[in-house]
C-alpha cells in the first residue's frame, strides 16, 4: 500500500513537470545599432524551431530555410514606402496596426510578396520585413517578433 502511494506521488509529480516543461518557450534577440543612431532590439520566439540571424539583412528561418528578411530604414523613408504602397495598383494592403512599440502596414505585392513596413515608436528607425513565400508564413514570422528601442 505504501509503495503504491509513493508511485502515485512520483507519477503525479512527473506529469506536473511535463506540463510545466511543455509550456516553456524560448527566444533569441539581437540589438542592432543602425545608421539612424538608434539601438533596436529584435526578439524572436524560437519555441517552434524558428531562428533569427545577427547579420544584415537579418533573416528569420526554420529548419535552415529562410522565410523572411528584414532591413532597417530611416524614418523619412517610412512615409515614402507607405505612400508607394497606397499608390501602386499591384500592391494590396492586408492589415495595419499598432502596439505599444510599433506601427505597421502589411501588404502583398502582385500576390507574390508579403511585406511589412514597420515604424519603431520613439525612434528614428523603420524596418522592412519581406517574405516571398506566403501570406500565412509572413504573418507567422511577424507574430513571433517583438521590437523595442534600447536607451
Amino acid at each position: 500500500m505504501k509503495k503504491t502511494f509513493i508511485y502515485l506521488i512520483i507519477t503525479i509529480l512527473t506529469i506536473l513537470m511535463l506540463l510545466v516543461l511543455a509550456g516553456c518557450s524560448s527566444s533569441k534577440s539581437y540589438t542592432f545599432t543602425v545608421e539612424t543612431g538608434d539601438n533596436i532590439e529584435i526578439q524572436l520566439n524560437t519555441t517552434d524551431g524558428y531562428d533569427i540571424s545577427s547579420d544584415l539583412p537579418f533573416t528569420i528561418s526554420k529548419d535552415g530555410n529562410t522565410l523572411s528578411q528584414g532591413t532597417f530604414i530611416k524614418m523619412n523613408y517610412y512615409d515614402e514606402y507607405i505612400n508607394a504602397v497606397n499608390n501602386d495598383s499591384l500592391a494590396k494592403v492586408i492589415d495595419t496596426g499598432s502596439t505599444n512599440d510599433i506601427e505597421y502596414l502589411f501588404y502583398s505585392y502582385n500576390n507574390s510578396e508579403y511585406n511589412y513596413i514597420i515604424k519603431v515608436k520613439n525612434s528614428n528607425t523603420g524596418i522592412l520585413l519581406g517574405n516571398p513565400n506566403s501570406q500565412e508564413e509572413a504573418e507567422k514570422c511577424f507574430s513571433l517578433l517583438t521590437f523595442s528601442i534600447e536607451e
